[in-house]
């Protein structure tokens, strides 16, 4: 295999491990959004949607999806000349998103097996709400969501350079990103986090206020 066909295959991979790895995370930050709704509704819409992504095998494919995705992306980061502002934050936005995808997966795996602690609406009421843990969390989070919309729009630049489109997706991706910080935070008029949650935060971030 010459080195630009494995480069193609590995550009193909990122493709649709990218285009899978979407899917999921539209759910997700769907779910996030439902945080305006209170913890009730939060949780309900939680629970449908884990009754399909929890799945053993369902679950096994999103974690491999996940690695290929972070694999891919900062092999095809490494051998790549970035001239354009585009392509520039294609590649930025991509590093960050690979930083925050293995963190991320990470903490949660960890949570429930080691915390036992179910990864819910306030799981993240904790970080977002509970001092100082929420100076890490809160920008931790909101740059995830534009950094993920940001990728997506440079990507959508490069293939079809339409501006209009790349701003949409852009502003799109920095608005949900607001309104899920608001919505946890109960547009900063914080919100309480359960004893064991909060116990939990404590234990790594130390106790605030």
């Amino acid at each position: 295999m010459t080195k630009e066909s494995n480069r193609q295959t590995v550009k193909t991979l990122h493709y649709f491990s990218g285009i899978t790895l979407s899917l999921f995370i539209g759910i997700h930050l769907l779910n996030h959004l439902f945080s305006f709704a209170g913890p009730e509704a939060h949780i309900a819409l939680m629970e449908r949607f884990r009754k399909v992504y929890r799945h053993p095998v369902i679950e096994t494919i999103l974690l491999l999806v996940v690695l290929v995705q972070v694999v891919s992306g900062i092999r095809l980061l490494f051998n790549r000349n970035a001239k354009t502002l585009a392509e520039k934050i294609q590649i930025y936005s991509g590093l960050y998103l690979s930083i925050f995808l293995i963190g991320h997966v990470g903490a949660v795996i960890a949570s429930r097996q080691l915390e036992h602690l179910d990864t819910n609406f306030y799981y993240t009421v904790a970080g977002f709400n509970m001092h100082p843990a929420t100076f890490f969390f809160i920008p931790y989070y909101f740059l995830d969501v534009c950094a993920i919309s940001l990728h997506i729009a440079s990507i959508h630049y490069l293939k079809t350079r339409s501006k209009g489109g790349a701003y949409l997706i852009g502003g799109t991706g920095i608005l949900v990103a607001m309104l899920i910080i608001l919505g946890y935070t109960n547009c900063f008029q914080w919100r309480e986090t359960p004893p064991k949650e909060r116990a939990f935060i404590e234990k790594y971030f130390g106790k605030g206020y």
